[in-house]
């Protein structure tokens, strides 16, 4: 049995991939423990199946935050982190520490623990030089996205293995100057124990679009409400469910307003444990993944796509080059980024045409077949093994 300490900067209870990572491990023996804020879902729990919790602080989101402003609020927390790290440890020996990005340099909360032994994985979530260019408008040449590519390559250089989540984020990786060779590609797939494919097109008594998970401009959900505004008169009971929170969230609820929107457009913010939000999504008649496409998304390839794909709901997301490596035009209905016309125009004939809901569905099963978290979480266990010579 391993000892191992996760720290990550996340609303753990609804953080999919943290947990799934976690719980995977707590499943077959280890002991695990998890640095993360304190935050609002986890109503005071100290364990959640089987992994022990140490919440140092809150976490919130503001309306706006400067790049200094978010560097700071980064920093803090690595910094308390990594005291509650070294002294965890100097309690009872971690054999290996489990860094979950953003930001890439709180992997040196584990500075202490690595420096008295234990092995460091540096999970790459995000690209945060594309997530800076595209959140503040800056070029690549910026000495703010320069700066962030050189903190990206020292915090790979600290740890003993890295993890990237698909070949295209890699790639992009390699591009800023990490080493191929230290990576593992661990996908970040629904556990087919909590998404479970369901039986029936949903239960939802109108026709409705659901979308979960962060609220930021580079989701396109202004673009979901305007294209729910566009289609609602060809649609009879449509219905755009929006779960989750993020910077964005007053913006669109503003849009919301302005558009007269609000009988059609059902806003639910706050962040929830993840086997809460489920039941909705299965209620729910299609998935909407209207990501923009700009530097950051580019590389992104959306877990909340991959979790309607693995309830068999069909999907109408974006078309960006990390989604289309993966699927294809059999598998989801795709849409031009951006465009709210286009995205309505895909609501209404999915609407119109349920024969092309239920092949959409069955097609995109296809990925799922090829990629999924059974054979993710063998691989992860062999990363962590080699690691802690289990």
């Amino acid at each position: 049995m391993a000892r191992i300490c996760v720290i990550v900067y996340t609303d753990y209870p609804a953080d999919t991939r943290v947990r799934r990572a976690a719980e995977a491990l707590a499943d077959r023996g280890d002991d695990v423990v998890v640095i993360c804020p304190m935050t609002p879902s986890l109503k005071g729990r100290t364990e959640v199946s089987g992994v022990k919790l140490q919440p140092i602080k809150s976490f919130g989101y503001s309306k706006a935050m400067s790049p200094r402003e978010y560097i700071k609020r980064y920093a803090t927390f690595v910094a308390a982190a990594g005291a509650r790290s070294l002294r965890l440890h100097l309690r009872r020996r971690f054999d290996l520490i489990h860094v979950h990005t953003m930001p890439d340099f709180l992997v040196f909360a584990a500075i202490g623990p690595r420096l008295l032994g234990a092995k460091v994985i540096l999970d790459v979530h995000d690209l945060m030089p594309e997530l800076y260019a595209s959140k503040f408008g800056l070029p690549e040449s910026h000495w703010v996205i320069r700066g962030l590519k050189l903190v990206e390559r020292l915090s790979v250089r600290f740890a003993n293995r890295a993890v990237a989540v698909h070949q295209p984020h890699l790639d992009a990786l390699v591009e800023h100057g990490n080493p191929a060779d230290k990576f593992t590609i661990v996908m970040n797939l629904p556990d087919p124990a909590m998404f479970r494919r369901r039986a029936n097109g949903g239960q939802a008594d109108d026709f409705t679009f659901v979308y979960h998970g962060m609220v930021g401009t580079r989701n396109g959900l202004d673009v979901a409400v305007k294209a729910a505004a566009l289609a609602r008169d060809d649609i009879p009971g449509l219905r755009l469910r929006i779960m989750g929170d993020g910077d964005d969230f007053a913006r669109v609820r503003e849009l919301v307003d302005e558009l007269g929107v609000a009988e059609t457009v059902r806003l639910e913010q706050g962040l929830r444990p993840i086997e809460e939000v489920i039941p909705d999504l299965e209620a729910a008649t299609v998935g909407v993944v209207p990501i923009v496409d700009d530097p950051f998304t580019k590389y992104m390839l959306p877990v909340k796509l991959l979790e309607y794909v693995a309830l068999g709901m069909p999907v109408i997301a974006s078309s960006t080059s990390t989604i289309r490596a993966y699927f294809s035009d059999s598998m989801l209905a795709f849409t031009v980024p951006g465009d709210a016309m286009a995205l309505a125009g895909q609501m209404v004939e999915l609407y119109r045409d349920p024969e092309r809901r239920h092949n959409l569905a069955t097609e995109a099963d296809t990925f799922t077949a090829e990629h999924n978290w059974p054979r993710e979480k063998t691989r992860y266990y062999q990363l962590v093994d080699s690691m802690v010579g289990a």
